[in-house]
């Protein structure tokens, strides 16, 4: 009897634990459906606001300091570099992750999406886009101004998830990319690839945040979760591989106590998608743990959150450029010297969160950075006068474009009246790489003219005018017009000489002018003699 009331039991039971576990899936169910899920730009204090990070008391993610750093910048940070008015340097990275905006001296204000592959025309927020060159912006109407300003304000694709019933009130505030739509940044140069992808944003998107509307109208963000899901529609979720973790020797040229870059490994197949060059392009925001003297990384000390721009950076060529300074997001704990043990872990768009673990010595934390009137300038400068003697033409197109973009930095470091001797150097190593990975053109040399044959007895003389871009010249002859059985004789001069002809016979002869590597012209015109 009683094992007849057991097994009763355990068939309710087992009944009950089916109807409840079917009621949960449903109730998972009804509140999966009730959210929306979507990409939305978020300034920097939006994003970082529930993340456990350092931040100085009644300051924002967004303030700038009062004072400035190495750079002449209030915004203080280690790359800086677009928060000032420049006409090339940096201006298109900061499209690939973030909300930008440039600013002309009329007054327009220009929203920036992406760049187009050549970095001549910006694609606005709007759907519509302008032309720019060296600082001149063109708009539809053919007006012109210059460029006056560059800011970038956040981040432009934040995973989120937002209550359906919420949908409308956080569209009227958060400009979003709904599933399916476009997400595009950037523009390519050397390591770094722009991209144009499918939204496909999940609950299980990695760096998720759920938005919650607040009774004043606004929202506030979770703190990003975890996730499998890449966001981008038919895309796995990627992994950062081949990177080579770099301790920067104290410097202090942008105004950081502390700089650490990712580079490639040295085994780094960067057309698999290896190195930094795929991760610095998706690059959202960084995140820095110092844990003192604890070699296990388990008790940290200090968390601090940083901004693209002003802390961190990628560089077409020498890698993801990453920098703390003592600042409004980044102060040390009393007592501790920034020695010891640290992490980086690096957010980017559809991939894996990246850590990366080093120490820092007594040698890599800068105490003051001193600017002098007296830096040497002078390498600096004959650099400057060999890389303008350079001809484009001489140079592919994507060599000479890094290569003019360090020059014009270079040009404008020695504008100024006073100069930091460290980024009088740093000018100089980045303009002298730039100079050393020029590539020649291939340039195919012209069709060679004036094509003349003389015969005499068994004998032809064969000449022809210079070609430009010629290196040498191949001179056919054949009895027959098509050239099916002929020979070739080669020749740097613009005579030849053929010997051992048939008296009697008709001969057809042509010119071909061939350059450096495998470039050739087409043949010449078909020239013929009779051999008496």
């Amino acid at each position: 009897m009683r094992k007849l009331i057991k097994k009763s039991m355990a068939v309710a039971l087992s009944t009950a634990m089916v109807v409840t576990l079917g009621y949960a899936a449903d109730i998972k169910t009804k509140a999966a459906d009730d959210y929306t899920y979507l990409y939305a730009g978020l300034t920097w204090d939006q994003y970082w606001d529930a993340e456990d990070i350092y931040l100085q008391s009644t300051k924002s993610m967004t303030d700038a300091n009062t004072e400035a750093d190495a750079r002449g910048e209030l915004d203080k940070g280690a790359f800086d570099a677009v928060s000032r008015a420049t006409t090339n340097h940096g201006l298109h990275r900061g499209s690939y992750q973030c909300d930008t905006v440039i600013y002309g001296e009329d007054g327009s204000e220009f929203s920036v999406s992406h760049w187009s592959a050549d970095g001549k025309t910006l694609y606005l927020t709007d759907g519509t886009s302008v032309s720019y060159s060296k600082g001149t912006i063109t708009k539809a109407d053919g007006s012109q101004t210059k460029l006056k300003e560059y800011k970038v304000t956040g981040l432009k694709y934040v995973p989120v998830a937002v209550k359906t019933s919420e949908l409308s009130d956080f569209k009227k505030i958060y400009k979003v990319v709904e599933n399916d739509g476009e997400l595009a940044g950037g523009y390519s140069e050397m390591n770094l690839s722009a991209y144009e992808l499918k939204a496909d944003v999940t609950a299980n998107t990695n760096g998720l945040k759920t938005a919650a509307e607040q009774k004043d109208g606004t929202f506030k963000f979770s703190a990003r979760k975890t996730g499998n899901d890449s966001g981008i529609k038919d895309e796995t979720l990627a992994k950062a591989s081949k990177l080579k973790t770099q301790v920067q020797k104290a410097n202090g040229s942008y105004g950081e106590f502390l700089r650490v870059d990712l580079n490639n490994a040295d085994d780094a197949d960067t057309s698999k998608g290896e190195g930094y060059g795929a991760l610095g392009a998706k690059m959202q925001a960084v995140k820095w743990t110092y844990y003192g003297n604890d070699s296990t990384r388990k008790n940290a000390l200090a968390t601090f959150g940083t901004k693209f721009a002003a802390d961190n950076w990628m560089h077409k060529a020498m890698g993801i450029q990453l920098g703390l300074t003592d600042s409004y997001r980044a102060s040390l704990p009393g007592g501790t010297d920034g020695t010891g043990y640290w992490s980086i872990t690096v957010y980017a768009l559809g991939f894996e969160d990246t850590t990366v673990d080093f120490e820092v010595t007594e040698d890599n934390i800068v105490d003051t950075v001193i600017t002098t009137e007296n830096a040497d300038t002078s390498k600096l400068e004959a650099l400057v006068k060999d890389a303008k003697t350079l001809k484009e033409a001489d140079y592919t197109a994507d060599s000479w474009k890094n290569f003019a973009g360090e020059l014009e930095e270079a040009e404008e470091e020695l504008a100024k009246t006073a100069h930091y001797q460290a980024v009088v150097d740093e000018a100089y190593n980045h303009l002298s790489d730039a100079m050393k990975n020029l590539v020649k053109a291939v340039k195919t040399p012209k069709t060679p003219t004036g094509v003349k044959v003389k015969a005499k007895k068994t004998k032809a003389v064969v000449s022809w005018k210079k070609s430009a871009n010629a290196a040498s010249y191949q001179v056919q002859y054949s009895l027959t017009k098509n050239f099916k059985k002929s020979t070739t004789k080669t020749t740097k001069k613009t005579t030849l000489t053929v010997s051992g002809l048939k008296s009697g016979k008709k001969y057809f002869v042509r010119v071909k002018a061939v350059g450096s590597g495998k470039t050739a012209s087409k043949w010449s015109a078909v020239k013929n003699v009779k051999v008496k």
